[in-house]
């Protein structure tokens, strides 16, 4: 045990060992005299709690016992201790491995507003000359800043905080046999990369976080994993694609679908979405094909929008990404987050929230209030339409803004990287949209629209 001086009051850290272990490269079991095999894949999984962020696999609780509780009612703990911690986390509890504090990659200006918001208590400062010096350099980084990170990076799954609630914030894991490769999964689990920049709810951020995992526990986690089958995902092979089948493709998906629009590849595209770059390495092929044609059912709350095209198109779309092994420059990028909320068909009857549902399918690229500044929008060739706009929105009939949430922007002569919703929201979805967007607008359509006086 050891104490920080600082603002005038001495704060005990030594206690904050309740933090969670750090790394180990053979399993001890509580006792570092006593090397021992890692545990089964599954135990593994629940004593590093994965569950605290990913569905689909079991949750023991074991991590919210093990791990520090923060907030009002709490012990005290000196912020610099935090502040350096955070920055290289180590072992400090072998008696609860192999649970362990993972390192997130924390810039200077996060780790003092983490610092700041977890200690909880204004007079408690338990400053050092390095946290001070940050804190001056980075004059924004408060409390405020502190609660938002600590919920990006559900901090809360591992650690209970009464202001923050944990929540399911990365990919389910129910059907990771299914979906990746296995030398692809061993790789990431060695060394995580972020494939999700913007996040499971796009634009909310996150990131997976490296538990330098042993060779063992990578072994066992993935042979765990792989073992997850969910769904069957009906056999697909790649088509054999000519010079010229594979231009083609290239041109559609550049061109014609609306990928891009989410998707990067290469230097184009927007950031909604995983890179298109390296899936041949990272996913199953007939994984990819299924979650092109139907993507709500493998990936359910996902934002990506069922295919309306021919399955000849998708078959040579997906043969085109999985085959390009190498052809793209660039490492993944990734991580998780919140869980997105369900916008599935609405049951019969059952009122639809139009600005949740604008929120998770429209604002990523036209903003929650509308105004076509949505973190996706600078990365888009066509700046997106602006619903706010109640000058050009009195323009367009409620028929025209529901065509193109079916069919696309392609269909109103707009970009054709707004995706059409056509198959994967119900009637009473896009009307709700369509109401929304007259709630952004503070508009109507025109009279000859609404009077039933068409063409007059």
């Amino acid at each position: 045990m050891r104490v920080v001086r600082g603002a005038g009051v001495a704060v005990v850290v030594g206690a904050v060992a309740g933090l969670a272990a750090g790394p180990a490269a053979t399993w001890t079991g509580g006792s570092a005299s006593t090397p021992q095999e890692p545990p089964e894949g599954r135990e593994l999984v629940e004593a590093l709690g994965c569950a605290a962020c990913h569905a689909g696999v079991p949750d023991g609780g074991t991590i919210r016992g093990a791990a520090r509780p923060f907030g009002a009612g709490t012990a005290l703990i000196a912020p610099a201790y935090l502040f350096h911690y955070l920055a290289d986390p180590q072992t400090v509890r072998p008696d609860i491995a192999p649970a362990r504090m993972p390192r997130y990659e924390l810039d200077e200006r996060q780790r003092v507003a983490l610092a700041l918001f977890v200690t909880n208590d204004e007079e408690l400062r338990g400053m050092d000359d390095a946290m001070r010096a940050a804190m001056a350099r980075h004059p924004d980084a408060d409390r405020t800043t502190g609660a938002a990170l600590f919920e990006t990076l559900n901090c809360a799954g591992c650690h209970a905080h009464p202001d923050v609630a944990p929540r399911a914030t990365a990919p389910d894991l129910s059907a990771t046999g299914q979906r990746v490769r296995e030398d692809w999964l061993g790789g990431y689990l060695s060394a995580p990369v972020t494939i999700r920049p913007a996040g499971p709810v796009p634009g909310r951020g996150g990131q997976m976080p490296d538990f330098r995992l042993s060779a063992a526990e990578v072994e066992a986690i993935t042979g765990f994993l792989m073992e997850q089958r969910g769904a069957d995902i009906p056999a697909w092979e790649p088509l054999a694609l000519s010079p010229f089948a594979g231009a083609k493709a290239a041109t559609l998906l550049r061109d014609r679908w609306s990928c891009l629009g989410c998707h990067q590849l290469g230097d184009d595209g927007g950031r909604i979405g995983p890179r298109l770059d390296g899936i041949a390495d990272r996913l199953r092929p007939a994984y990819v094909r299924a979650l092109i044609q139907d993507p709500g059912h493998l990936a359910p709350g996902t934002v990506m929008p069922a295919s309306l095209e021919q399955p000849d198109r998708m078959d040579l779309i997906a043969s085109y990404l999985v085959r390009r092994e190498g052809a793209w420059a660039g490492s993944e990028a990734v991580a998780g987050m919140p869980a997105l909320p369900d916008v599935g068909a609405a049951a019969p009857g059952a009122a639809v929230d139009g600005a949740a549902l604008y929120n998770a399918q429209c604002a990523a690229c036209h903003g929650v209030q509308g105004g076509g500044d949505g973190f996706n929008a600078p990365f888009l060739p066509v700046a997106p339409t602006v619903h706010a706009d109640s000058a050009a929105m009195s323009q367009r009939p409620d028929d025209t803004l529901y065509d193109g949430i079916h069919a696309g922007g392609w269909i109103l002569g707009k970009s054709h990287r707004m995706p059409a919703f056509g198959a994967s929201l119900s009637h009473e979805q896009k009307r709700a949209l369509v109401a929304h967007i007259r709630v952004l607008c503070r508009c109507e359509g025109p009279a000859w629209s609404r009077d039933g006086r068409r063409g007059r």
